[in-house]
């Protein structure tokens, strides 16, 4: 049986500080989106269910703008089922979907021109998400007092060496159908 991970990106970005529905989304586009994703339709339910569940506690209600906008904590209850979660094996496997990497399989079917396309593109998406990486190191270093740094900056290695594999990768592979 698999759990819904939701709750625990949850319960790990209320480690950070307590937030709003609104605030936990941003947090994710902004750092582990990058690897993560999470819908509001995922989101608020799970809200909810932590709530029922006491793992977290509406803390209180803020004015923006017109909206009241709840402020969630994650409790003692719900910071044990974080390290329970943490301490466990990942279930089956991560499934990706990549459609350029299906279409370059299939690539006989195409010309050479079309496939260098398809790379080249490629290629011009992970250099702008390698350079918001290294953006991203550089307002980390501003943050090394944080708990958090350790485990956010050996996250984001991950990105960035990822992302220059992938750069050697795609200028390799456009190299190689050049050449045919």
């Amino acid at each position: 049986m698999t759990k819904q991970k939701t709750k625990f990106v949850i319960l790990g970005l209320l480690t950070i500080e307590p937030m709003s529905g609104y605030d936990i989304k941003k947090m994710i586009g902004e750092t582990i989106g990058h690897f993560w994703s999470e819908s509001n339709g995922q989101l608020y339910p799970a809200l909810i269910q932590l709530v029922n569940d006491r793992l977290i506690v509406l803390e209180e209600k803020q004015k923006k703008g017109k909206k009241e906008s709840h402020l969630y904590a994650i409790t003692d209850l719900g910071r044990e089922a974080l390290e329970t979660w943490l301490g466990e094996d990942i279930e089956g496997k991560n499934i990706q979907r990549d459609e350029e990497l299906l279409k370059l399989f299939f690539g006989k079917n195409a010309s050479p021109s079309t496939t260098v396309q398809l790379l080249q593109k490629r290629e011009k998406r992970v250099k702008e998400k390698l350079d918001q990486f290294l953006l991203i190191q550089k307002e980390l270093a501003t943050l090394t007092t944080s708990p958090h740094h350790l485990y956010w900056s050996l996250s984001l290695k991950n990105g960035i060496y990822r992302a220059q594999a992938e750069l050697r990768w795609c200028q390799e592979s456009i190299q190689a159908i050049k050449k045919g």
